[in-house]
């Protein structure tokens, strides 16, 4: 088998059109194997899969309904293409949504009782993986609220939030992924209202990300391509995410 014609073949596919099978190969096939510590990566998303196995997630026209794992692995699959080699950061991006999402789950896989909070699933997270790996989960974690908040209290809170821990390049990475994957797929839902309310969410957060990539670009880790990337992908989504209904709220 040429299984140089194969990681073309997948490093030639674009991430909307990769089922998980499809991802979980190219990842394989593009990791820096020098550079990324391979058996953490694929426990990682080993783990990740099976704590989101249950879950589905809305996907574009033609593919509806996604199995959730498609959206932390295909995030991991678009910083290694920016030119992450950082195994922490990729590992949290595969894991992104765990705690948040799958507490009970990610306890019952790691510990065998799915009895317990969501600082104890990243204390399992940090003794499985490494300390930085549960640092990144915890930092890009959605915080809990006290009391009912409105949706523009909401939305504002997820903004301060996202503003606070992009200052740090690693989470920056993890949640630009994590942002993308979100913000991108918005201008393909063919609900209006859910369209309009997304916008209203996410695009204030696009000169955001811009600033706090202009802040310190030496310090991510990646190349000069991976940068340039990133700016041009946060020009688009600005250009998508903006619209006259928008504008004008």
């Amino acid at each position: 088998m040429n299984h140089q014609l194969l990681a073309d073949t997948f490093r030639n596919t674009k991430l909307k059109h990769m089922d998980s099978a499809a991802l979980v190969f190219a990842i394989q096939h593009e990791i820096d194997a020098n550079r990324v510590d391979r058996e953490q990566l694929r426990e990682a998303m080993e783990l990740a899969t099976a704590a989101h196995l249950t879950q589905t997630r809305i996907g574009r026209a033609a593919y509806p309904v996604d199995p959730y794992i498609v959206h932390p692995l295909r995030n991991v699959l678009r910083l290694i293409r920016l030119g992450c080699v950082d195994t922490d950061v990729l590992s949290a991006t595969a894991l992104h949504d765990t705690v948040e999402d799958q507490t009970q789950s990610i306890i019952s896989i790691l510990r065998g009782n799915p009895d317990g909070s969501a600082d104890e699933a990243l204390a399992l997270i940090a003794t499985h993986f490494t300390a930085e790996t549960a640092r990144l989960v915890a930092a890009v974690t959605n915080p809990p609220h006290e009391g009912e908040l409105s949706k523009e209290e909401k939305n504002a809170a997820y903004t301060q939030h996202v503003a606070n821990v992009i200052t740090d390049p690693k989470v920056f990475l993890v949640k630009f992924a994590d942002f993308v994957d979100n913000a991108g797929s918005v201008q393909y839902l063919a609900d209006e209202a859910k369209r309009t309310k997304l916008q209203k969410k996410y695009a204030p957060l696009v000169p955001i990300f811009a600033e706090a990539l202009k802040a310190d670009k030496d310090a991510f880790g990646i190349h000069q391509d991976g940068i340039d990337a990133i700016e041009s992908k946060l020009g688009r989504l600005m250009a998508t995410l903006t619209t006259d209904e928008l504008a004008s709220s």
